[in-house]
């Protein structure tokens, strides 16, 4: 399902991806409801990923910075970027 979603694209049309692939592997079509949790939680994944990886950058940009003040900003925003990271993917987890 993860290679099949894009974000710009909308769950319906993912679901009919799924659909689709699921039918060609001799599978049953999974429901709408399903695809949508599964493409919901795997959206906020990548979102989660990519504000991580947009933090790490800022916090190698702030070593080299002149201003004493830029690491602990960058390092502060790269802590917070992988605490939501981690809460998006325990969610599932009880």
């Amino acid at each position: 399902m993860v290679a099949l979603d894009r974000d710009d694209v909308p769950v319906a049309a993912t679901w009919r991806a799924v659909g689709e692939a699921a039918w060609e592997l001799g599978l049953r079509r999974p429901s709408y409801h399903t695809v949508r949790a599964l493409a919901r939680v795997e959206r906020l994944r990548r979102a989660a990923r990519t504000a991580v990886r947009a933090a790490a950058l800022d916090t190698l940009r702030a070593v080299g910075s002149s201003r004493v003040v830029d690491l602990p900003i960058a390092l502060d925003a790269l802590e917070r970027a992988r605490a939501k990271e981690t809460l998006v993917l325990n969610q599932h987890k009880p």
